[in-house]
């Protein structure tokens, strides 16, 4: 008696599950992530930043070249919160650290961060965060998507237009002045190199811009400008004070020649004078070193002369 011989079919459905694994270098661009990343953006009124008039953009660091924007910008969306998606940092590899910082600002004034600071509209930015191992580097398939733990706003100020060394002439000033971005309100204080204080603090120099007193020596200046979160100093620059060109005035007082010379205080002198005016050898009349900006001296000696030329000279 033959065994009957029963068939089995099964229709199964498999289901696969397919992990996708962001590749290092990969930032989910949001300053609000439940509770683990928290960090709004406001003004310097304290203001939140909210809706198109703003937008913040992803920067990171590159060895040799600095930070660099990466990603598109993103518009803020609800009280200082802009919630973006991935966004990949090109040159990081392999489950590498990066350096990151967050840079808002407001998109009316121009298409970059750096011209918004340079045209002077607002912009801020976050502190630098690192953003440590995101998996193991020896298996590339272990890298996971980034997040901004621990961004915090705002960052130390940072100085976009560095104040500029410059030539004047004796006796005049001149302006400096520094660009830098923060958000928040800053606060300006300039230094002179042998100023009145130890410290080199000029008083009352508390702005963006400075202008020096009249100056008779070389000078060198720098700002500081702090905000709530730190200071930084810009670039120390010199002002060249180079002399002014004399300049020699006559008119007759009591019958006799009145001598006026304005030229710069401490520069030394000498007036000369000669009865033909394509001479060689002028003669010395009297030499000096400026005590103000301004001297007088009555040519007697003319009295034994008809006519005389005058002419300063600063040997």
């Amino acid at each position: 008696m033959s065994r009957p011989i029963w068939y089995m079919w099964c229709v199964c459905t498999y289901s696969l599950t397919l992990s996708f694994v962001q590749s290092q270098g990969t930032v989910w661009f949001r300053n609000k992530i439940g509770t683990t990343v928290d960090a709004p953006f406001f003004d310097d009124r304290g203001v939140r930043l909210e809706g198109p008039s703003y937008v913040a953009q992803l920067y990171a660091w590159k060895t040799g070249e600095g930070f660099s924007a990466v990603g598109a910008p993103l518009t803020f969306s609800t009280n200082g919160y802009f919630f973006g998606d991935s966004v990949g940092v090109p040159f990081v590899q392999g489950c590498l650290p990066v350096w990151v910082q967050v840079r808002a600002w407001q998109v009316s004034a121009a298409a970059t961060f750096e011209q918004a600071a340079l045209a002077g509209a607002w912009t801020g930015l976050s502190s630098v965060l690192f953003i440590p191992l995101t998996g193991d580097p020896g298996r590339p398939e272990s890298c996971i998507e980034a997040r901004l733990i621990g961004l915090q706003y705002p960052g130390s100020p940072m100085v976009f237009q560095q104040p500029k060394g410059q030539t004047v002439l004796a006796g005049t000033s001149a302006t400096l002045s520094v660009i830098a971005s923060s958000g928040v309100r800053m606060a300006y204080q300039w230094y002179q190199d042998g100023g009145d204080r130890p410290d080199g603090l000029i008083v009352g120099a508390t702005n963006a811009t400075y202008i020096t007193p009249p100056l008779s020596t070389n000078a060198t200046y720098w700002a500081s400008i702090t905000n709530s979160a730190g200071s930084v100093f810009s670039d120390k620059v010199t002002i060249t004070v180079v002399p002014a060109a004399p300049r020699l005035t006559l008119e007759q007082v009591a019958g006799l020649p009145l001598l006026r010379l304005d030229g710069s205080v401490g520069i030394n002198y000498r007036i000369e004078y000669s009865t033909n005016l394509t001479a060689t050898n002028w003669r010395s009349l009297v030499e000096l070193s400026l005590q103000t900006t301004s001297f007088t001296f009555i040519d007697a000696g003319i009295e034994n002369s008809s006519t005389r030329f005058y002419r300063v000279v600063a040997p």
